[in-house]
């Protein structure tokens, strides 16, 4: 009884400082995370299943001065329920994919190979690939999460997110914009 006193006293306060991107892959997929107005990239076959399944309405030109080729199909109520967070974004100069804003919990994935940095003895900073899952039949590829580049999201960019080391260990704390 004594040995299991004095290990168990002897890893008290005991946090594992090794950071991986393992250790990232699972605190991401671990439970859902909150996102608030992030973007994610959609494909031609995901925005039209999503007019067909009235998650948002067919899309239409959208009259912007000075821009050409704009597309946007309006939110329905079922696409809010989703968690989507503004009108789809079909077509915008700029852009290839068309895109959309969410803001909720989600259940999130980073694939592998993601670059990971220092940020002072207890953060990291890690760039990478990240996803999102929506539990929709259009959406049965988790979708891209946009980063941000020169204060803009842009396609090219990975998303950059921080973690922290708290006295009960690692934890995924936002995305750095």
């Amino acid at each position: 009884m004594c040995a299991v006193l004095c290990l168990g006293l002897g890893t008290t306060g005991c946090v594992q400082k090794e950071f991986q991107q393992e250790k990232a892959m699972n605190l991401l997929a671990a439970a859902p995370i909150h996102l608030d107005a992030e973007q994610v990239m959609l494909t031609s076959q995901q925005v039209e299943c999503g007019a067909q399944n009235d998650l948002w309405e067919q899309p239409t030109a959208a009259n912007v001065p000075g821009a050409r080729e704009n597309a946007v199909a309006r939110l329905l109520p079922a696409g809010k329920a989703l968690h989507f967070d503004d009108d789809v974004i079909v077509a915008e100069p700029g852009y290839r994919q068309p895109y959309v804003q969410i803001r909720g919990d989600f259940q999130l994935q980073l694939a592998e190979g993601p670059t990971i940095k220092e940020e002072g003895a207890d953060g990291r900073l890690v760039e990478g690939k990240l996803f999102v899952t929506i539990p929709h039949m259009c959406f049965s590829d988790a979708l891209p999460v946009l980063g941000v580049r020169k204060g803009k999201f842009s396609e090219e960019a990975p998303p950059v997110m921080e973690f922290r080391l708290l006295n009960d260990g690692w934890h995924f704390t936002k995305l750095v914009h």
